[in-house]
């Protein structure tokens, strides 16, 4: 570490009124040497640290009048680890990357689906754990709004999932028979927000039915906030969640067990509107 040579009688006594007389004269060298490594990050922007501990800095923290010593973490330190945490929630939430950079400035607004954007907003509120189950038709805008919220929360330091209820119940499978629970069911338990897309898109066999109520369920009891998207309004997507028995008869026991810890744990909300997919805008 460079630094710029500065004499002990240069030292400001006032500066260490924390000190004893007899513990500032004992350390002056250190405290001169101190000053002079805090002087190299004048004028410094962030781009390359002169430091010996790259972004930590040295100074002098007092404690019943003896003089210790301590490293503290410079601003540009601090926001470049806040931006690189900030990058692993983004690549651990997983969203799609068509809608990775998706926020309520490019989500357009209609009379159609003003009162979902406004409940995705009231979603994000400090210490809202209540859920969304957005609905509607095919390319209304479901899955980037749920994206929109994931974004969002992301880029407030919060952790979120995002998966697509096809992919998700795909981990499931194949975790089936190894003894082992699927790394996205490990994560969407008790990750703070999960966004499941696209429920109802598939049959379900019985033993994913129970996973996903297990899921479901272990949410709604630990009050988790959970989104969910489907194309499916909730009156009529009990039939999709009808899951297939080991002996190849239809069982809705945990369609009502899922439907009933989502209408639980969500508000119901309609996104109305066009299919914008055919207008050349995805959604």
């Amino acid at each position: 570490m460079q630094t710029s040579k500065k004499s002990k009688t240069d030292l400001n006594r006032g500066k260490y009124s924390d000190l004893t007389e007899q513990e500032f004269e004992a350390h002056k060298d250190d405290i001169a040497a101190i000053e002079a490594a805090q002087e190299v990050c004048h004028g410094c922007r962030g781009a390359e640290c002169r430091q010996g501990v790259t972004g930590m800095v040295p100074v002098i923290a007092p404690e019943n009048g003896r003089f210790y010593t301590a490293m503290r973490m410079c601003k540009w330190e601090k926001l470049r680890r806040e931006n690189k945490r900030k990058e692993k929630l983004f690549s651990r939430a997983r969203v799609p990357f068509a809608y990775s950079r998706d926020n309520f400035s490019t989500y357009k607004v209609t009379a159609d689906n003003q009162t979902a954007v406004e409940a995705a907003k009231w979603s994000l509120q400090e210490g809202n754990k209540r859920g969304l189950f957005l609905y509607g038709k095919t390319g209304t805008g479901k899955t980037k709004l749920a994206a929109v919220i994931a974004n969002e929360k992301t880029g407030r330091g919060e952790q979120v999932l995002f998966s697509s209820v096809p992919d998700f119940l795909a981990d499931i499978r194949a975790s089936y028979g190894k003894n082992a629970n699927a790394e996205t069911m490990e994560l969407a338990r008790d990750i703070p927000c999960l966004i499941l897309d696209d429920l109802g898109a598939e049959k379900l066999t019985d033993w994913v039915g129970e996973q996903l109520f297990c899921l479901l369920n272990h949410r709604y009891n630990e009050g988790l906030q959970t989104i969910i998207t489907s194309n499916y309004e909730p009156e009529t997507i009990m039939s999709r969640l009808v899951s297939i028995d080991k002996d190849g008869r239809l069982d809705d026991t945990h369609a009502r067990r899922i439907m009933s810890r989502i209408f639980g744990m969500c508000e119901m909300v309609c996104v109305g509107g066009k299919d914008w997919r055919k207008g050349g805008m995805t959604l």
